[in-house]
């Protein structure tokens, strides 16, 4: 009995212990795994010995070895371990041990039962916390982070490689395009709320801007002020600078938890530098161009003389406008400075309708206005010599920077310029509101900022030739070719310069050819592209009358102009002898083309000077020889045009298209007298057939 209940005692304690060691360790145990192993070796060496003695055992009696043929546990192992710690404490007979081990069972087993239930406990504690170790090993680590991030962190990010990428692409490039977006969803949320309000404010403010003054008005009031110019200049520079550091942060918060693929993080990367130059290369170029439009404002325009007014308010009280318009030679080979080319634009100030009125640099005896100075220094017109071959309008200008103290108040004007202004003023019986020069050089380059002028050139035009102010003719050293032609800034100066083999009438109606074919196609994407070089030659080349201030009103209507109607106005025989004007006929017949012109009548309006000779009568052949002479004088002094040369010598069978000298044909085109369309010019290389008979070709033509 005793021994039946040691034997129960035993299997029972025998299986707590294999409970007890089949528990996995504790994570945070310091003991090494390999302690366990050797006192698993140790028990199975000490269960072998007992085997063998309790086989001793059997083989010495009966009684025992009944009791021997009970099944054999893990725990009968274990209480052979303890017997033979109790047998080094004190020795005694087996049957002594046997019953003290039944004792000691029977104490225990209320212990045991205990002791079972907790390591039970602790063994489900212990796995669980085995799961939880072996699920964290299994979280994928961020790079270039040693920890591990915690649970909770792990489950609010993504758990897969990359997975977030698509994520991660559209919020950065949604904060490009509205900055502060991305900052939305980083840590970074009330400063992305800050920088997205500012921007939504600062486009409702624009926005307002240009509903209440107009696109046109607003950006003409923008680009007139110096000081505005300056200040969005270093605004774009900021405004860039903070939208690329908070597309940037955005980008950077966007990543934090998320773990991506070595060519995502390349990609990301492209994105980033793409995203930031998309940002910065626009408000870069806008900086640049907003500082050298200040620049070119503030040095070409005069000073302010009020605030800035639109076209409407500036000009109510005047139907129209007068702006003188010359283009002046400052050649190496000049001396001083020579008109070479004079207009007057009276533009129509409520449709833009414009008359463009040439003034013959041969016109004789200019008059002054009334109770000017110089008026009252030459009442009976310029007549410094009393020569009609000397005393042109285009001399005018020589004369007043030799003689400053005698021309009166210059109004900060340049003495040349003055006179000649009031010389045009009086003898056209215009008063000029504004006035604009430009040298040939800027013309150049304004042509070559357009990406030239197509043109159907009506005939070979010379580059070079004339006489030069020693009598010795110039070599023709190129042409301009006739048909279709895109005329880049050289060729185009050419063609409005040009005056070998042609007469002064023939280039007063090119010259405003090329300035109407010119207005049509300027396109303000090439302009806007060349600007920062059309501005620096601008500033060299060209000087203007018109305030700062009025900018935005001269930019509205330079728009209407390009919708209106632009008629050529030429002063000539017709209307009254350029070599002795009667300057009352004169005035009424340019007062009727103004207004023919702004009602849209692009006809020129029919001669009112009775007293003017036909060009085709045999009286004015007379005349037009003693021109001949004159002008070949004023050659030589370079004071004249010499193209006069046979401008009113020929006959019917001669006669071009256009039956007026200087005005085109019907397809447009201008012919110099004589000369038919389709004939072989002299000289030019490309003739195909015999020289035909044109007049003025004998290099009397004055070096362009």
């Amino acid at each position: 009995m005793l021994r039946a209940a040691a034997a129960s005692g035993a299997s029972a304690a025998g299986v707590a212990a294999a409970a007890g060691s089949n528990t996995p360790p504790d994570k945070y145990s310091d003991a090494p795994r390999t302690s366990d192993r050797s006192s698993s070796a140790s028990d199975r060496s000490s269960r072998t010995s007992d085997r063998t003695s309790r086989s001793s055992e059997r083989r010495g009696g009966s009684a025992r070895r009944s009791n021997d043929d009970a099944p054999r546990t893990f725990a009968d192992n274990r209480m052979a371990a303890s017997e033979r710690d109790a047998d080094d404490e004190a020795p005694t007979t087996r049957r002594d041990a046997r019953e003290r081990r039944a004792a000691d069972d029977r104490r225990g087993r209320g212990r045991n039962g205990a002791r079972n239930s907790a390591r039970s406990a602790a063994g489900a504690v212990a796995a669980g916390a085995g799961a939880s170790e072996r699920a964290q090993n299994r979280t994928p680590k961020s790079d270039g982070d040693s920890t591990v991030h915690e649970p909770a962190r792990a489950r609010r990010h993504s758990s897969r490689l990359g997975e977030s990428f698509p994520s991660l692409v559209g919020w950065t490039s949604l904060s490009t395009l509205l900055p502060g977006v991305g900052l939305l969803r980083t840590r970074f949320r009330p400063a992305g709320l800050i920088v997205f309000g500012l921007f939504v404010l600062i486009l409702l403010t624009g926005l307002i801007y240009l509903l209440v003054k107009g696109p046109v008005r607003a950006a003409a009031t923008i680009v007139s002020s110096p000081s505005l110019l300056n200040f969005l200049a270093i605004g774009a520079i900021l405004v860039a600078v903070i939208w690329i550091l908070v597309m940037i942060v955005s980008h950077l918060g966007l990543r934090r938890g998320h773990r991506y693929r070595p060519w995502q993080n390349k990609l990301a990367g492209v994105l980033v530098v793409s995203l930031a130059l998309i940002i910065g290369i626009p408000l870069g170029v806008g900086s640049v161009f907003a500082r050298v439009q200040s620049s070119t404002v503030a040095s070409l325009f005069g000073d302010s003389t009020g605030k800035s007014e639109n076209a409407e308010d500036l000009w109510a009280d005047k139907p129209y406008i007068n702006v003188f318009l010359m283009g002046r030679d400052n050649g190496d080979d000049r001396e001083g400075t020579r008109p070479d080319t004079m207009l007057v634009a009276s533009i129509d100030t409520k449709t833009g309708n414009a008359a463009l009125i040439s003034v013959p640099r041969n016109l004789a005896f200019p008059i002054f206005p009334e109770g000017s100075e110089l008026e009252k220094q030459w009442p009976d017109g310029f007549r410094p010599s009393g020569n009609s071959s000397e005393d042109l309008i285009n001399a005018v200008w020589q004369w007043g920077d030799q003689n400053k103290d005698s021309i009166g108040d210059t109004h900060g004007l340049e003495p040349g310029m003055w006179t000649t202004m009031q010389a045009v003023e009086g003898s056209l019986g215009l008063n000029l509101d504004y006035w604009a020069s430009v040298d040939m050089a800027g013309f150049e380059d304004v042509v070559d900022a357009i990406g030239g002028v197509k043109i159907d050139v009506e005939r070979p035009i010379p580059m070079g030739g004339g006489k030069s102010m020693s009598g010795v003719a110039n070599e023709i050293y190129g042409w301009v070719d006739p048909g279709q032609q895109t005329l880049k800034g050289k060729d185009a100066l050419w063609y409005v310069r040009s005056r070998e083999g042609s007469d002064n009438y023939d280039r007063m109606c090119r010259q405003q050819r090329m300035l109407k074919t010119t207005l049509e196609q300027v396109d303000p994407q090439e302009i806007a592209s060349a600007y920062p070089k059309l501005a620096n030659s601008a500033t060299r080349n060209i000087a203007t009358s018109i305030p700062q201030n009025e900018i935005p009103a001269f930019i509205e209507l330079a728009l209407m102009m390009q919708k209106g109607d632009v008629t050529s106005v030429q002063i000539n025989n017709d209307v009254t002898p350029t070599y002795d004007p009667d300057f009352d006929v004169l005035h009424k017949w340019i007062l009727g083309e103004v207004k023919g012109a702004s009602n849209g009548d692009e006809s020129t309006a029919q001669p009112t000077n009775d007293g003017s000779k036909s060009q085709d009568s045999g009286e004015d052949e007379d005349s037009s020889s003693g021109t001949d002479e004159t002008t070949e004088a004023a050659d030589s002094a370079d004071s004249a045009d010499s193209s006069e040369s046979g401008d009113e010598s020929g006959t019917e069978e001669g006669a071009t298209e256009s039956s007026t000298p200087g005005e085109p044909n019907a397809e447009g085109k201008c012919y110099p007298k004589g000369y038919k369309p389709g004939d072989d010019f002299p000289g030019y290389p490309g003739n195909t057939g015999g020289t035909a008979g044109t007049e003025g070709t004998d290099g009397t033509g004055e070096q362009g």
